[in-house]
């Protein structure tokens, strides 16, 4: 996928609005929020650990931020044009 497209962008926000829609959905959310621990943060003494953990809560940051109504996939690709 290139999050830099906005009619990819545009394709993934339909399919996580279908994706994480009612009671399943929810689960499948909360559980990525739990694993992938969105609800973290602060310092970890292992750098190891912490880049492991940060992979992770970069993966449901993503996906939260291209489900979000609130952003255009236009904006949302931009966003990730400048982060190159």
């Amino acid at each position: 996928m290139n999050l830099k497209d906005p009619l990819e962008i545009k394709a993934l926000k339909e399919a996580f609005a279908y994706s994480f829609k009612g009671p399943l959905g929810q689960t499948t959310e909360k559980f990525l929020e739990q694993f992938c621990g969105f609800w973290n943060g602060g310092p970890r003494d292992d750098l190891n650990r912490l880049q492991y953990e940060a992979g992770k809560r970069d993966v449901i940051l993503t996906i939260k931020t291209i489900a979000n109504p609130d952003w255009t996939p236009e904006q949302i690709a931009a966003q990730f044009k400048r982060s190159e």
